[in-house]
């Protein structure tokens, strides 16, 4: 859940410096990075490294409940830049500059840097919390790499449907459920000159929401497939996916690509907004702006035709590296972190979904969508962002984001074309490392 639009590409396997490598940008980054890092902090805390500043309110409530669990807390340290941040990561994680725990990503940047060997195995943080039911076990896959784990769930978010209850209630709209219901609720909007969707991206990582989505809803096998080079992007269910996408934005369905999500509250005040694809981490920002469960809802976008339910899931990794100072006790602070009454006082601040089942957020926002998960138990599938080796999504959006400014149903063959090209080449060179 870092700001959206500081998420832009981030440094790729191929053009990340080398671990420990050398060169004037890595000895300046290291040198920044260093500074007072490498000695360890305080005694009774462990230093974390995170890519988020505005979080630090939120390690210090989660940290006021660990030191009462465990002696320790969390002394956060943030570098603002996502591309900055990762090299740092990438470049101190094995020397003694590293912190004892770090932020990151799961799925396969993940796996990218724990086959550098830079990360400990944390296989019984898992077993610990599965047994007490603080996790679901099925997002272990996801933290792992050749049947380790390397990583707990930071947090834990889904993508789901924003939608305005006032144009809803105003146009005789209920809340759909079923895909083509989705879409009559969108022409209806449209009829009442109100855009049926806000869709921004074209020019950063958004340009995967709505591509992942489609395949999740149409076929999530297939999704889980095409992630894990299992399959091909020119397959069936991904020509059914980018032209219904095409025909989508031939309807008029969507808002125009310039348009970004923080045109959200000002929309919904002029009564211009209908809905919004995008991630519950988002809800905070909303309320923050003076929105409130009064005005917004979220629904969970229905599966269409026979597939079965799904939902996307995006989330983030809080790892232990290796050369830790306090490596004991930043596994410790690992095993608890999914703790139900630290995860309270963690998503108290984010306002969104937590990994533990047990804790919910205040806001009815996302706490009702929280329980129709819970109730319906959809294939969660990893955020596609995360679900590939990093050029090789990196480059798929970019087409994806050249699609929505040229959405015709020839182009969206041509990007699908362009993908498995470039799928052919990364996967071969993932396997090959």
């Amino acid at each position: 859940m870092p700001n959206p639009f500081s998420r832009g590409p981030a440094v790729t396997r191929r053009t990340a410096l080398a671990l420990g490598g050398g060169g004037l940008l890595a000895i300046t980054l290291a040198a920044c990075a260093r500074g007072s890092d490498t000695q360890p902090s305080a005694p009774g805390t462990v230093t974390l490294n995170s890519d988020n500043p505005t979080w630090g309110p939120g390690y210090a409530a989660a940290s006021a409940v660990l030191a009462k669990r465990i002696g320790y807390r969390i002394t956060s340290r943030s570098i603002a830049s996502v591309n900055n941040y990762t090299q740092v990561i990438r470049m101190t994680a094995q020397t003694d500059s590293t912190t004892d725990l770090i932020k990151w990503t799961n799925g396969y940047r993940l796996q990218d840097i724990a086959r550098a060997d830079i990360l400990t195995d944390l296989d019984p943080v898992w077993d610990s919390a599965i047994e007490r039911g603080w996790v679901d076990p099925a997002q272990r896959e996801s933290f792992s790499y050749r049947g380790k784990a390397y990583g707990v769930p930071l947090y834990k978010s889904y993508y789901a449907v924003f939608y305005s209850k006032k144009a809803f209630a105003e146009h005789g709209i209920s809340v759909p459920t079923t895909f083509d219901e989705m879409l009559t609720a969108a022409q209806r909007l449209k009829d009442a000159g109100i855009t049926p969707f806000l869709s921004p991206g074209a020019t950063t990582w958004e340009a995967e929401i709505w591509f992942m989505q489609l395949l999740a809803s149409i076929d999530p096998d297939y999704y889980k497939a095409v992630t894990t080079d299992e399959a091909s992007y020119t397959d069936e269910p991904a020509k059914q996916a980018m032209d219904l996408w095409s025909s989508m934005y031939a309807e008029g369905f969507f808002s125009a690509p310039d348009v970004t999500s923080n045109d959200l509250p000002g929309l919904v005040s002029k009564g211009k907004f209908g809905m919004m694809l995008y991630g519950t981490w988002f809800a905070n920002t909303l309320l923050a702006a003076g929105l409130t469960d009064a005005d917004i809802g979220f629904f969970r976008v229905p599966p269409r035709g026979s597939a079965a339910p799904s939902v996307v899931v995006e989330s983030g990794s809080l790892s232990v590296p290796v050369k830790a100072h306090r490596h004991g006790a930043a596994v410790d602070v690992a095993k608890n972190w999914l703790a139900t009454d630290v995860q309270t006082a963690w998503v108290g601040f984010l306002g969104d979904t937590s990994p533990n089942p047990h804790v919910l957020p205040k806001s009815d926002l996302v706490k009702d969508l929280a329980k129709d998960i819970a109730d319906t138990r959809p294939v969660e599938l990893t955020r596609y962002w995360e679900a590939s080796p990093t050029p090789l999504i990196e480059g798929n959006v970019q087409d994806l984001g050249s699609f929505m400014v040229n959405p015709s149903k020839a182009n969206g063959v041509a990007t699908l074309r362009s993908m498995q090209n470039r799928a052919a080449t990364e996967w071969k060179t993932w396997n090959a490392a």
